[in-house]
Parts: C-alpha cells; sequence; structure tokens
C-alpha cells in the first residue's frame, strides 16, 4: 500500500487575502478542508463512503501558524497527511509551502467519526485507512479538544446569526465560517496587521437559525473568543496577530 499524503496546487486568489493582501484565516482552513475531503476519499473514508455506514467526520480543533506569509498571485503547494489514529480522534497536519519549498504555513486539526443517528462517538478502530502513515510530524503533541477560555473576561460581545451560506453538507454551520464570524466582530481593517496563528476548539454544532453570542477579550499575547448558542459553550478560539 502507498503512503497516505497527498498534495495540491493552490493559486491564491483575490477572495483569498484580505485588504492588505494577506491570505485570509478562513482561506487557509478553506484550503485544508478540501485537500482533506479529497484525500479521505484516496484513503477510503470519504464522505460518501462514510454515509454509507451512517457515519460522518466532525472536527474537533484546528490549529495553524503562518511561518511566511503565502505569495499574493502565486501559486503555493499544500501536503496533507493523518497521523496514526488515537482510541476516538484521528489527528491531521497539513503544511503549505511556496515553489521554492520554504515552509509558509503548518496545521493540525483533530477529528472525531459520529453515528449520524445517534450523534454518538464511534472507535477509530472501525474506521479503515487504505495506506501507510507518513513518517513526519510538525506536531509531536497531541491535539487539544478544549482550549479552556474564561467567559469571566469577556470584555466586549456580538451575535451572528447562522445564514445559509454558513452551512456545509452535514446542515451544520461549516468550521471555516465560524473564522469568518470572529475576524468580522475583531476588524483588522485599518491596522497595518494580520492573523499569524489561531487555534479553535469546536464544542457544540450551529445549526441554521441558530444565533451565537460571542465574547472577546485580550491576553497579554492572544486576542480570545468564546461562542455560545443558548448559553451553552458553542466554540473557543484563540488567535495571534502580527504587524505586516
Amino acid at each position: 500500500m502507498g503512503i497516505m499524503k497527498m498534495e495540491i496546487d493552490i493559486f491564491i486568489q483575490t477572495r483569498d487575502v484580505d485588504y492588505n493582501d494577506i491570505i485570509k484565516p478562513t482561506a487557509i482552513l478553506d484550503f485544508c478542508q478540501d485537500l482533506s475531503g479529497l484525500h479521505a476519499d484516496v484513503i477510503g473514508t470519504g464522505y460518501e463512503t462514510m454515509k454509507e455506514k451512517n457515519y460522518a467526520w466532525v472536527v474537533l480543533y484546528q490549529h495553524f501558524e503562518i511561518l511566511k506569509i503565502p505569495p499574493y498571485l502565486k501559486t503555493v503547494h499544500l501536503d496533507t497527511w493523518p497521523k496514526p489514529k488515537g482510541r476516538l480522534e484521528c489527528e491531521r497536519e497539513f503544511l503549505m509551502l511556496d515553489k521554492d519549498g520554504t515552509p509558509l504555513v503548518k496545521c493540525i486539526s483533530n477529528w472525531v467519526v459520529i453515528n449520524l443517528t445517534s450523534r454518538s462517538l464511534v472507535r477509530a478502530d472501525k474506521i479503515d485507512f487504505n495506506g501507510e502513515y507518513y513518517d513526519f510530524t510538525n506536531y509531536p503533541n497531541k491535539c487539544k479538544r478544549r482550549l479552556n477560555l474564561d467567559p469571566s473576561l469577556i470584555q466586549e460581545t456580538t451575535e451572528y446569526k447562522v445564514l445559509y451560506d454558513d452551512l456545509d453538507h452535514n446542515g451544520h454551520m461549516n468550521n471555516a465560517k465560524y473564522m469568518t464570524a470572529i475576524m468580522n466582530f475583531y476588524s483588522l481593517y485599518g491596522k497595518k496587521e494580520y492573523v499569524n496563528e489561531a487555534e479553535i476548539s469546536y464544542v457544540k454544532e450551529a445549526k441554521y437559525g441558530d444565533t451565537i453570542r460571542i465574547g472577546h477579550y485580550s491576553t497579554e499575547e492572544k486576542e480570545a473568543f468564546i461562542g455560545f448558542i443558548n448559553d451553552e459553550l458553542c466554540f473557543e478560539c484563540l488567535i495571534g496577530v502580527k504587524k505586516i
């Protein structure tokens, strides 16, 4: 069997960058999401295959770091590979490089499989990957599941209503759309700054018509965001901001 690693070339377009021509956090998550879906098909765990078993992949956590700003209107290279499975969780890594092989962005995500009827977790040993693991990691430590942010520190809030355009084929708010809601709240307009790092923990799925109350507070190093639906925790997010 072949090594479970997939790579594609991506052209960074206008829709992928902010008004400073810096790649958007949402674009990074979208690129990774699309490539992971393509690779899942190749290794036998794609959307249709899982649906036949009444299963679905659900993302718990994502973390990316911009090592060097990806070039606007240029082609970059994106690799992905799964890490060895845990009892319930499956981690997947990503690495974006320029045409010379210089690392631009690294990312990791943490996933589980759920039964679509019971919404219960499915043990990872019931999911078969077709291939051998790629023997490399940028993240030797186990992924987080929660960020454990403190709601009592919230300094300001906003509300975001989940719209039709936010939904994915599982019928809930797509993971990248949370970052869109956060960045529209914490606007960098007028600043020569960009998000160079973000980690987000997905706790409760948001559905069409839900209203998410998003709270924000600043720490010494990062900006913290906590989302609630009817006072239940929906997501937690930390972003790092860097000057251009």
